[in-house]
């Protein structure tokens, strides 16, 4: 946890990622157009067993349990914002790319609901709707002459573009939004945590990337192309399938197996065999997302994958990935472009940021918004 007095000031920026095992807070300062870290800190939720794959993706938190750890943490690290920018989990809700023709009507909203009716397995009053015309398409015009006749070739064709749909249930916004005002702070945006990722750890870089984010009990596997969410995918495995298996394997206890986890060398010992088997479930999805995008022989095109989360901190995880992707595979690090003042945090901070990438993420949403402003 990092606290520095000395940067607190008007322009603070809270994020705070709800991940299914942990709360997470980043809090952003923006001053002489930098961007400076001055907190953040995490609190781990209780374990709860899971019965089924269902119950492990949708099992809800008791609420005053999650109300009261976040108080607390927001009590020790003695922030000062009074407000915040927060995110739910992209299992809760979903994300599509869907193509719409007559984009400069009027009623370009009415189409773009209509075609969210097809992608979205719920009634649209259940959900909060929310669409980015990423792309148009606007045909060229082309005559042909004939003495004094001229036709139009595309006579016909409609203009169209790409549209992101993002969707998230009432239910789960009012619930966090309800958390966060029981601790007394003011909700400026919710997103889901896929956006946050990509923002702290690809900023404006247009090339093409397959984030994972390896969470305690949910994958993210999210391709982005020029900044555009094309592929999104969950996957019901993580960090602590890894920790059941070094539990039963050494036969120790949840908490020695997480510390074990962290701190051991498990992919290149005879530990292999409790770690590996979940890693690769995960790279073997992300080899089929990445393989399903390119046409074939062209997985090269991928400039990176990019690894995060609490998982990513297993010891050469990244080489395992690249063996069984044959692409480039980086550990993320959100604070790359973050001044840090602390020279204990700043030597550490890869170690440290690879699972706030989402709660960095939603702090530099409110820098953003800050400068736009300006």
């Amino acid at each position: 946890m990092l606290n520095l007095p000395f940067l607190f000031g008007k322009n603070n920026f809270l994020g705070i990622d709800f991940g299914t095992s942990s709360i997470k807070i980043v809090e952003l300062t923006y001053k002489d157009e930098n961007t400076h870290l001055i907190n953040y800190g995490w609190v781990n939720m209780p374990t709860r067993t899971k019965t089924n794959e269902l119950e492990a993706k949708t099992r809800e938190k008791d609420d005053a349990q999650i109300v009261s750890s976040l108080k607390k943490l927001l009590d020790k690290m003695d922030i000062q914002s009074n407000s915040a920018n927060i995110s739910i989990g992209s299992y809760r809700g979903l994300t599509a790319l869907i193509k719409v023709n007559k984009v400069d009507d009027d009623d370009v909203a009415e189409i773009i609901k209509a075609e969210a009716g097809k992608h979205i397995p719920v009634s649209l009053d259940e959900v909060y709707l929310s669409w980015d015309i990423v792309s148009k398409n606007i045909p060229k015009k082309s005559f042909l002459i004939s003495g004094d006749r001229e036709r139009d070739e595309l006579e016909g064709k409609k203009e169209s573009a790409e549209v992101l749909l993002v969707a998230a249930p009432k239910e789960d916004v009012r619930r966090f939004e309800g958390i966060v005002s029981e601790v007394d702070l003011k909700v400026d945006s919710l997103e889901l945590d896929i956006f946050s990722s990509v923002r702290s750890l690809l900023g404006n870089d247009l090339g093409v990337f397959l984030i994972v984010d390896v969470g305690a009990r949910v994958t993210n596997l999210v391709l982005v192309e020029k900044g555009i969410v094309r592929v999104n995918r969950n996957i019901n495995i993580g960090g602590d399938e890894i920790t059941k298996n070094i539990s039963s394997g050494l036969n120790v206890s949840w908490e020695r197996a997480e510390s074990f986890k962290k701190k051991n060398d498990y992919l290149s010992n005879e530990g292999k065999q409790m770690v590996s088997p979940v890693l690769e479930v995960i790279a073997k999805e992300a080899n089929r997302i990445i393989s399903a995008y390119f046409a074939e022989g062209q997985k090269n095109k991928i400039d990176s994958v990019i690894l995060v989360g609490g998982g990513a901190g297993i010891n050469k995880i990244d080489a395992l990935f690249a063996e069984i992707l044959g692409t480039r595979v980086s550990i993320g690090d959100p604070w790359q472009k973050i001044t840090i003042e602390n020279e204990k945090i700043k030597n550490n901070s890869k170690m440290i940021s690879r699972s706030l990438a989402v709660a960095t993420g939603l702090a530099l949403k409110g820098v953003d918004n800050y400068k736009r402003k300006e």
